[in-house]
């Protein structure tokens, strides 16, 4: 790997996930009892990309290992 997994990775998915819980409070604050399917799908998609970025990184701190 040339790049460090978690530096690039990690933004996009804390923005993700920081995006998906204001949209939940906001979808809650608006509508109780409904949340919509694109605030589930940014909260996944966040958790999706910081596990693909912890994965990568144990990947490369197990290849330097070596």
């Amino acid at each position: 790997m040339y790049f460090n997994p978690l530096k690039v990775l990690m933004p996009p998915a804390l923005g993700l996930l920081g995006l998906g819980v204001l949209k939940l409070v906001y979808d809650v604050v608006t509508n109780p009892f409904r949340i919509p399917s694109s605030t589930v799908l940014l909260f996944i998609t966040g958790l999706q990309i910081a596990v693909l970025a912890l994965l990568a990184d144990l990947v490369v701190r197990s290849r330097n290992d070596t």
